[in-house]
This record gives structure tokens, C-alpha cells and sequence, in this order.
């Protein structure tokens, strides 16, 4: 069988929403760009989306107040987090220095380095949206965090702190006022925070597929493959997948949860873990009022975001888990039955719930750099939450550093190099 043999300035292994946005940005600045991806649009971290692109999305997931919430979450006892106990072994590392990150001055710090990521994440949202056709699907609707008591609401007056240090404007409702800004809420809330400089997507995987066409309409090439491995050469980078190689001066590393097992065979063992997430749609009751925007009920650690034409997509907690585990379904099925009481919530548009793996790394921040190692290696992943959000961004920022521009935004918190020093999984 003969092989396939290509040549390109630049590859970028990866096509979710941080991978494109790093095609089209690179593409953008005159080279020859060629992505690699299989095209499982279902298997793309991005499509599973809240569709939340805020300015306050700035706070990793290791709180102080982690801690106070340790003896729930070992006991899977919150629904914020469901441990697989007999998986833990595996991200050992990541469990270590995720709890070593769970303090104020940690928490401060990554909120400082998030600030100016996702100060720049809506209009590059907005012009990427625009440039593929699909303006329609990013509205600026801002978004609601809700509290079901005042002891919770207090709970999270530090984050209120931060926000405003940052900048970041946020409006205070009672319950009455809860009712006026959404009604489609039927469930009692004490407070509520309206974060309004939030754009929303009303389809995830519609944008990512609509970016897709988009750098295909700039003449970027699509390999529809998984790569195989990553070889340093005298003059580049030998892509090597299945069905042959391509052979490029520079090669970004873009695969989310997936990018510790092309980068380990170079050396690069980063202490990661899978954040894994799922979602379910669902129509609402006829005569409900429509759900205008994405709202996270804290009570439930659980999001409600409207996917249009009626449909409002429950999305779960997080799960700790091995990427590849059979999924457990009882995280989401919690999650619909509290929504259920949140909003007129009617029958189930999936046949089943939709799982996918965000790549988490201890201290909440993405792994956006040079490889130390290796010239012409540039890692882009490691995003958490924040991945559709920031990948236009971040795209923008991979190109930067590939063309040798100053960054946009400041990536020295970002450097690979700063987890590499942490014990080896």
C-alpha cells in the first residue's frame, strides 16, 4: 500500500476549537497549513460545551474552598465532583498539586494570568464567528451563577472580590429580581450574579464545524487522521500517522486531554488530569417561558445553557476518571432531575447523554508555549473549562509565537516549562 507523503510549513495536530483557531490564525499569517484530526465532531471536547465565553470565567477549578468540600467529594457525596476511586492512582501527580493550588494566593494568581485570555476571548469569538458565516450563533446574552441561599452566596464573596479587582463588571439580583431577568426559573433562588460582558454560543459543535469550512476556504489542507507519533528531524518534524507522514518546519500540539501521549514519547510528561463532563438536551414543557441565557445553579454545580429552538442542554459536574472509562451516567442523570426543578424541563432530545474529556492541569491554567526541548514544537492545550471559550484566542497566540510576533496577551504564565518540574505520572 503506498504511502502518503506531504509537505507543509506548519502542522497543528488537533481540531477542536483550540486547534482550528490555531489553523486559521496561522493561515492567516501566509504559511502552509495543514490539520490533522479524524473528524469524530462528537469526540471534540468543544461540541460537549456550555457555550459560555466570559470575561469571568478567570477562577481555576482548585478553590480555597476545596477544601471545606474534601470529605463530600471523596464520599462522591457533591455533585460538583464524582471521583472512579480505583483511577485516582493514575493522577496521583495532578491530585497533589491540584490541592497544593487550592489556596487564596494561588487562586489570585491564576485569576491575574486568566484576566487578559479572556478579556480578549469575545471579540475574537465574535470575529471568527462572523468570518465563518455563522454570526448567529455568538450573541452577548451574559450569563447567571445562582445561589439557592445566603449562606451560599456569601460563600462566594472572594470571587466577587476578584472579579471586581479585575475589572470584570457583574450585577447582584435578589429573588424578584431572579424572576424578572429569567423566567423560565421556577425553582426559589436567593441571589444571583449577571456576569453581562458573556457571549453565548447556542451551538458548539456548529461553530467548530463552520470554522472547519472556513479554514478549508483559505486553502488550509485536511487530513482526516489520528497521528501516530511526533519525530524531531534535522530540518523539522516528521507527522507520522497511519496512512503515511508530513514533513513540516513546525508542528503545534493541540489534543486536549490527549496531548500527553504524543508529547511522553519526546520526554514532555505534564501531570494531567480528565475532567470529564456530560451533557443531555432536553425540551422544555410546552408554554414554558424560553431560557434566554446559561445559567449555573451552584446548588447543583450543574449549567443550564439554551442550544436554541427550545432546547436547553443540562451539562454535569465533573467526573475525575481514566479518559478512556466506560461512562457512568449517574452524575448527569442527578443533574437533570435538580434541573428538572429549575425549569420547566420536558423529555429528552438524546437517546443518550454525550461525554467528553477536558484536559485539566493542577493549576488551572493552560500550557500555551514553545516546547522547552524541542525547536519548532509549540503546545496549545491543557484549557480546562475554558477551551472554546479561549481557542480563538488562543489561536491568535500560537500564531504569534510560530511567525515570532509579541504575543497579544502574556503567555509566561502559560510556559510548559513551569510543569515539568512537578513529579512524573
Amino acid at each position: 500500500m503506498q504511502q502518503d507523503e506531504r509537505t507543509a510549513d506548519i502542522v497543528v495536530v488537533g481540531g477542536g476549537m483550540v486547534g482550528l483557531s490555531s489553523a486559521i490564525a496561522l493561515k492567516d499569517s501566509g504559511l502552509d497549513v495543514v490539520l490533522c484530526d479524524p473528524g469524530e465532531a462528537r469526540a471534540r471536547t468543544s461540541y460537549g460545551n456550555a457555550g459560555v465565553v466570559s470575561r469571568g470565567s478567570i477562577f481555576p477549578m482548585s478553590s480555597p474552598a476545596l477544601w471545606g468540600k474534601l470529605p463530600a467529594y471523596l464520599r462522591n457525596a457533591d455533585a460538583g465532583l464524582r471521583l472512579r476511586h480505583l483511577h485516582l492512582l493514575r493522577v496521583m501527580p495532578w491530585a497533589a498539586h491540584f490541592l497544593a493550588s487550592a489556596r487564596t494566593s494561588a487562586w489570585r494568581r491564576a485569576a491575574a494570568a486568566l484576566a487578559p485570555l479572556t478579556d480578549a476571548a469575545y471579540p475574537e469569538h465574535r470575529r471568527l464567528a462572523d468570518r465563518a458565516g455563522v454570526p448567529h450563533l455568538l450573541r452577548e446574552s451574559g450569563w447567571v451563577k445562582l445561589y439557592r441561599t445566603e449562606e451560599a452566596f456569601a460563600g462566594a464573596a472572594l470571587e466577587r472580590e476578584i472579579l471586581a479587582h479585575h475589572g470584570v463588571p457583574f450585577e447582584i439580583h435578589d429573588g424578584a429580581g431572579i424572576q424578572a431577568l429569567e423566567p423560565a426559573l421556577i425553582r426559589p433562588f436567593a441571589r444571583a450574579m449577571l456576569l453581562p460582558e458573556t457571549g453565548a454560543v447556542g451551538d458548539p459543535g456548529g461553530l467548530v464545524e463552520a470554522s472547519e469550512k472556513l479554514f478549508a476556504g483559505l486553502g488550509g489542507r485536511i487530513l482526516r487522521t489520528t497521528v501516530s507519533r511526533l519525530e524531531p528531524e534535522a530540518e523539522g518534524w516528521r507527522v507520522v500517522h497511519p496512512g503515511g507522514t508530513v514533513r513540516a518546519r513546525r508542528v503545534v500540539l493541540a489534543t486536549g486531554a490527549a496531548a500527553n501521549e504524543l508529547s511522553r514519547p519526546l520526554g514532555y510528561r505534564f501531570a494531567f488530569a480528565a475532567e470529564r463532563g456530560y451533557h443531555r438536551h432536553y425540551a422544555l414543557q410546552p408554554g414554558s417561558p424560553a431560557l434566554t441565557r446559561p445559567v449555573y445553579d451552584t446548588g447543583a454545580a450543574s449549567i443550564l445553557s439554551p442550544m436554541g429552538e427550545g432546547r436547553v442542554r443540562v451539562l454535569s459536574g465533573v467526573e475525575v476518571a481514566d479518559r478512556h472509562a466506560e461512562p457512568d451516567y449517574r452524575q448527569i442523570e442527578a443533574a437533570a432531575k435538580e434541573a428538572a426543578g429549575t425549569v420547566r424541563l420536558g423529555q429528552p432530545l438524546d437517546n443518550r447523554p454525550w461525554l467528553g474529556s477536558r484536559p485539566s492541569t493542577p493549576d488551572g491554567l493552560p500550557v500555551i508555549g514553545p516546547a522547552p526541548r524541542h525547536q519548532g514544537l509549540i503546545f496549545a492545550f491543557g484549557h480546562g473549562h475554558i477551551g472554546l471559550s479561549t481557542g480563538p484566542i488562543t489561536g491568535r497566540l500560537v500564531a504569534d509565537l510560530a511567525t515570532g510576533r509579541t504575543p497579544s496577551v502574556p503567555v509566561a504564565p502559560f510556559a510548559p516549562g513551569r510543569l515539568l518540574g512537578w513529579p512524573r505520572p
